[in-house]
């Protein structure tokens, strides 16, 4: 029998705060369910307490999570990630492997679950319900005790500054250095310890993901002192040409396939400016990074990231053709680059109506087009 739920609604015409403080209000317990389209987030509650929260998107995963904040490396994640079952968590595993201790699996798990529930300030529609059920939450191992009133206030908080300090840090590859000459008063600046932490290592060497691994804050905690530090004028960006791996194309091929791959990410912008104007910028993100991450395994892919642009980092994926033989770079390039292509294009498509599908397509045949004609 299908559970029945004891309240449900629209988010576009209840937000998302009033929901949180209803539930922590009459102080039930169970779980709150919100979806929008093929996203869903769960929060479990008891005696009107957040106590965790679960996503559907992989990119919300504890082993990501882990990863983004530079907490394990990425043989660590993909080790683990291969040997997780329904009965071993990932978590579970990478404590037992020696990557994490205990307690960086309890920051892991509180912080992934504040995030979660951070994402969902940007929703201005979808659908939730609460049921009284205690399923879910007698399955859970680790549980917390969250302020939701604090909760609140945070995500209304990070959905203000969350694009600002991305136009200003736009990938954790960037690397700061410290202005010279500048004297930070920290307690003028209200930072404490951990915040200070993050001013003295940075050198113009280590990047802002170095950083966050260095730590103890999270990644949205370490670019927002990044933010305040740039705008205090106290760091600066360190030269470009230091947070990128050396590129080996041979002067023969290079044009050649600096053309295709150029050629190719005007492609991937144009998809996802069109997946933004239709289902919004965070879903399109996770639309995007879900079609990387299932590409991760093929080696072309390896430490490429889509931006806030939809665009992937051409200087690292011209460092992974560079270390093929030369006669393979071009049908490798031609071949992954196409194969991503389809796979995304058929998962935008999902979301566009038929004069949107015809502009991308038209765009997309003028561009593989062009291609042809300068090979």
């Amino acid at each position: 029998m299908p559970e029945k739920a004891i309240l449900e609604g629209d988010l576009s015409r209840i937000q998302l705060p009033d929901v949180l403080s209803f539930v922590a209000m009459i102080r039930r317990s169970g779980k709150l369910v919100l979806r929008q389209n093929h996203l869903e987030r769960m929060i479990l509650w008891k005696d009107g307490e957040i106590v965790f929260a679960s996503s559907s998107s992989p990119e919300h995963s504890l082993g990501q999570f882990l990863l983004r904040n530079g907490k394990i490396s990425q043989q660590q994640y993909e080790e683990t990630r291969r040997r997780v079952t329904a009965q071993t968590r990932h978590g579970k595993l990478l404590v037992q492997m020696g990557a994490i201790s205990p307690k960086d699996l309890w920051w892991g798990v509180k912080n992934q679950a504040l995030e979660i529930m951070y994402s969902l300030f940007g929703w201005t529609d979808g659908s939730f319900s609460f049921f009284e059920t205690a399923e879910e939450l007698n399955a859970e191992r680790i549980v917390l005790s969250l302020n939701t009133s604090s909760v609140i206030m945070e995500g209304i908080r990070r959905l203000d500054e969350t694009a600002r300090i991305k136009e200003k840090i736009p990938s954790l590859d960037a690397v700061f250095s410290k202005v010279p000459g500048g004297e930070p008063d920290f307690r003028d600046l209200d930072m404490n310890d951990h915040e200070i932490a993050v001013y003295n290592n940075i050198d113009g060497q280590h990047s802002v993901r170095e950083l966050i691994g260095t730590s103890d804050l999270t990644e949205f905690e370490v670019t927002r002192i990044l933010f305040q530090l740039l705008s205090a004028r106290l760091v600066e960006m360190a030269p470009e040409e230091k947070n990128f791996r050396p590129v080996f194309l041979d002067v023969e091929d290079s044009p050649e396939l600096l053309k295709v791959i150029s050629t190719y990410n005007d492609m991937f912008g144009r998809l996802f400016d069109a997946l933004c104007n239709k289902v919004g910028e965070e879903q399109a993100r996770e639309i995007f990074m879900s079609v990387l991450q299932n590409a991760e395994t093929d080696d072309l892919w390896a430490g490429v990231f889509f931006d806030q642009y939809g665009r992937f980092d051409e200087n690292m994926l011209i460092a992974n053709i560079s270390e093929l033989p030369f006669e393979k770079r071009k049908a490798v390039l031609d071949e992954g680059l196409n194969t991503l292509l389809s796979v995304q294009l058929f998962e935008v498509s999902q979301h566009l109506d038929a004069a949107g599908k015809v502009d991308v397509f038209r765009f997309i045949s003028d561009q593989k087009a062009s291609l042809e004609r300068a090979s």
